[in-house]
């Protein structure tokens, strides 16, 4: 687990790159003072001016003497993707080299744990929103193939669909982490019960929400999922929630910040949705991610080893 320090960092990086990307921060906007983010995390203050200093450090933001904290003005990489962080990166290749894994040789052997296998995963959770945009980020940020299934359309089937058979893994979240586990249990596949990252809500959507934010949903049962989850945010009465199919899409403000998820993005295809649609969220947890980039890289190490056992009886 990491410790208070760590994720106040997580928290606040995250805050200044996702409030970026949603326009919802620029290039020389205050930040909240120490003293205020150390009363929204609930720690002494000197924790997060720690975080900050860590953060400045990488170029996100500015350190006024007396001034505040701000919106670093930089140049955006591909994509508006701020460039990586130098301390970072010289930190993993030294810690390569504490482990007799020259610089040169460390991307191919990260490579190598990420690429020997390409690994299957299967969703398995409440609904379609979550189905679909869960498989997009084990797709876009673990290079998993993934596909998913409700619990409802696993358990309907007579057998176990083929998805579950050919699965290298099983990934549910914590509402139906039973069920997805009896299932692992019976097809003797590994299972991984993601954590939502809990500052999504003192992170960019905090920010969103000062002022009315739209996002448009699949089904009622995920909207409703959603609204319990901000509940406790200021400005909860900002979020607008429009279930496709039942509202009408055209009363969106065309200025709107506008969440849509990947179920809707798939059924509506080429249909133009007004508002300024923000980019897809990021809510596996670090400590999930942890744990699923740790079955990558055990799951491929073990198949470098069987090839090279192998080789040797050749």
């Amino acid at each position: 687990m990491s410790g208070p320090r760590e994720l106040i960092v997580d928290a606040i990086r995250r805050r200044v790159l996702r409030g970026i990307q949603a326009g919802a921060l620029h290039a020389g906007d205050r930040l909240p003072s120490a003293r205020e983010l150390a009363g929204e995390f609930a720690v002494d203050y000197r924790i997060v001016i720690a975080a900050y200093k860590e953060i400045a450090a990488e170029g996100l933001v500015d350190l006024r003497p007396r001034g505040g904290v701000y919106v670093a003005a930089r140049p955006a990489g591909a994509r508006g993707i701020p460039p990586l962080p130098e301390a970072w990166l010289a930190d993993v290749l030294t810690q390569g080299l504490a482990r007799e894994i020259p610089g040169a040789e460390l991307h191919e052997w990260l490579r190598r744990c990420t690429e020997t296998l390409r690994l299957r995963a299967v969703v398995v959770t409440t609904t379609e929103d979550q189905v679909l945009g869960l498989c997009r980020e084990l797709r876009d940020d673990f290079g998993f193939e993934a596909e998913g299934m409700t619990v409802e359309q696993a358990r309907a089937a007579a057998t176990p669909p083929l998805a579950l058979r050919r699965a290298d893994l099983l990934v549910t979240t914590a509402g139906q982490e039973a069920a997805v586990r009896a299932l692992g249990s019976e097809l003797r596949k590994p299972v991984i019960v993601i954590e939502v990252r809990a500052d999504l809500v003192i992170g960019e959507w905090a920010l969103l929400l000062r002022r009315p934010v739209y996002v448009v949903v699949a089904s009622v049962e995920f909207g409703e999922m959603l609204r319990q989850f901000f509940a406790g945010v200021a400005g909860i009465e900002n979020l607008h929630i429009l279930v496709l199919g039942r509202d009408d899409l055209a009363t969106i403000p065309a200025d709107a910040p506008t969440y849509v998820t990947q179920q809707v993005r798939r059924e509506l295809r080429d249909t133009v949705i007004r508002g300024r649609i923000l980019p897809a969220a990021r809510t596996i947890s670090s400590d999930s991610a942890r744990e699923i980039f740790g079955f990558i890289v055990r799951s491929n190490i073990e198949a470098m080893t069987g090839l090279a056992e192998r080789a040797k009886e050749i």
